[in-house]
């Protein structure tokens, strides 16, 4: 029987370091979904090509705050949001692939939002009502594009998914959630991630809970913490294992990913594997194949 394990795509940032496009700035990967679109398609056609069923949208570190910031009116930055989606539509139909393709839009953190890179600690040196009003003022632009599916990537600590969970039902779209842990499974200030399970339990339109951008050593454990705690869909999806010096704004240390992990992942039955940060083409293709071959 042929199982119904689906595959997400890896990186984006990681393929554009590759071509040398230079991150360095508040936007990040926003920066080429704004102004080398072209870029952008490129990467999610590799994506495709290498087999994922599901592709993220260029907007993690594209925010309502950020762009206003950046002296970008309100109509604009919608503009931009639905450019996201459009880019990501001409990838699918330029590749000529005869899979039903979803496309997924990537929500970041707070942290997202932050110059401190913050989704590494957790800790957000602010009030809650900053925290919501963030993601209500994303949550208005949203509402308007015409996602397939919302992800809430990356959350970093407990506080923040009980802040999400005051305007999950102003949201009517499908919802996956993932957050972000150390290796001891919580959350990365400490908090309880079996907890924020229980909390995205009761959202009907939330199908999918899972963990992302944590060290590939722990995904069996990261699946068992999420599986123990939900009957939602799980997703999962590491990173290399390397670093993040928010500091530097480099990644350091070594990956620790290696392709004979993955029929250790598909064992534990999970519903969706990708990757994240420093995870790329080569490693989405691996995982297709081993998705393909596993019985």
């Amino acid at each position: 029987m042929k199982n119904n394990i689906k595959l997400l795509d890896g990186s984006m940032s990681y393929p554009l370091e590759l071509d040398g496009y230079n991150l360095n700035n508040r936007l990040w990967t926003g920066d080429a979904l704004i102004n080398n679109p072209e870029l952008i398609k490129k990467i999610h056609k590799g994506y495709i090509n290498s087999g994922a069923d599901y592709i993220l949208t260029s907007t993690y570190q594209i925010s309502y705050d950020i762009l206003k910031e950046e002296g970008i009116n309100s109509d604009k930055i919608k503009e931009i949001f639905q450019k996201s989606l459009n880019i990501a539509k001409d990838a699918i139909k330029e590749s000529n692939t005869n899979k039903d393709i979803k496309i997924v839009a990537s929500l970041g953190p707070f942290a997202s939002y932050k110059k401190s890179a913050s989704e590494y600690v957790g800790l957000y040196d602010c009030s809650d009502e900053e925290i919501l009003n963030f993601h209500v003022n994303n949550l208005n632009i949203i509402n308007e594009i015409n996602y397939e599916v919302i992800l809430y990537e990356t959350i970093p600590c407990l506080r923040e998914i009980k802040i999400l969970s005051n305007i999950f039902e102003k949201l009517d779209k499908e919802i996956w959630v993932s957050m972000t842990c150390d290796d001891d499974i919580n959350f990365r200030d400490g908090s309880s991630i079996s907890e924020a399970c229980n909390i995205l339990s009761n959202f009907d339109h939330i199908t999918t809970i899972g963990l992302n951008c944590f060290s590939p050593l722990f995904v069996k454990e990261a699946y068992l913490m999420i599986k123990n705690n939900t009957e939602k869909k799980i997703i999962i999806y590491p990173n290399s294992g390397e670093v993040y010096n928010p500091k530097e704004k480099i990644w350091i240390g070594k990956k620790l990913y290696e392709d004979k992990m993955i029929k250790n992942w598909l064992s534990l039955s999970p519903d969706i594997i990708g990757g994240c940060c420093r995870v790329g083409y080569n490693e989405i293709k691996k995982m297709r194949e081993e998705i393909d071959n596993y019985e």
